[in-house]
């Protein structure tokens, strides 16, 4: 089996949202999904189930990076958008792109992840290693203050090749110095360190 960080997660509040909200997020998500991909040179599966619901598989050495990116990508569909993600490391066995036959450890982790989230935490992964169970608490405290627009900025500052602000300011149609203000306001950049040093070793 391979190794891998398995995403567990449900919407938060999607009995308030109208089908038209939710097919946003999900497309936010598949968008999220291919993009994660594209990082770590490899499939990045989603798959929806139960209506709210959806599963991911990214690499271990990618996960914190990936978690911050799925959350902004729904906080990007509208204000006040949220998603529950309950990660799992550990090995699975995935054929195509489907994960609702998928076993392994991870995927197991992962929804006892989800499963035993307290009230108000967005992020969780017991089983993980220390500094990733570290890092997710203040991740989750810096992303629930996110506006809808420092979400947009702060996903398109993800990417580990790293855009540059005039080029996040084309893609959004902002000026640098607002760009500059969203990142600022956003702490992105910290972020983006606890990313960086996650991730030299691996």
């Amino acid at each position: 089996m391979t190794k891998w960080a398995v995403f567990t997660g449900d919407i938060v509040k999607s009995s308030d949202m109208t089908s038209d909200e939710l097919s946003l997020i999900f497309k936010n998500l598949d968008a999220a999904a291919a993009d994660i991909g594209a990082w770590q040179g490899t499939a990045a599966p989603l798959t929806r189930f139960r209506g709210d619901g959806w599963q991911m598989a990214v690499t271990p050495d990618l996960c914190f990076r990936a978690a911050i990116a799925v959350r902004a990508a729904v906080q990007r569909a509208g204000k006040g958008f949220e998603t529950r993600i309950g990660i799992g490391l550990g090995t699975g066995d995935i054929t195509g792109d489907d994960l609702s036959g998928a076993e392994g450890t991870a995927f197991v982790r992962s929804g006892h992840a989800l499963d035993g989230m307290k009230r108000g935490v967005l992020l969780s992964a017991p089983d993980a290693p220390l500094p990733l169970r570290t890092a997710l608490p203040l991740a989750d405290h810096i992303i629930k203050g996110w506006t809808r627009r420092q979400a947009e900025v702060a996903y398109l500052m993800l990417p580990p090749a790293g855009p540059t602000q005039m080029e996040v300011a084309a893609t959004l149609g902002l000026t640098q110095q607002t760009v500059q203000q969203q990142i600022d306001s956003s702490g992105i950049v910290r972020l983006l360190e606890v990313c960086d040093v996650m991730e030299e070793d691996k």
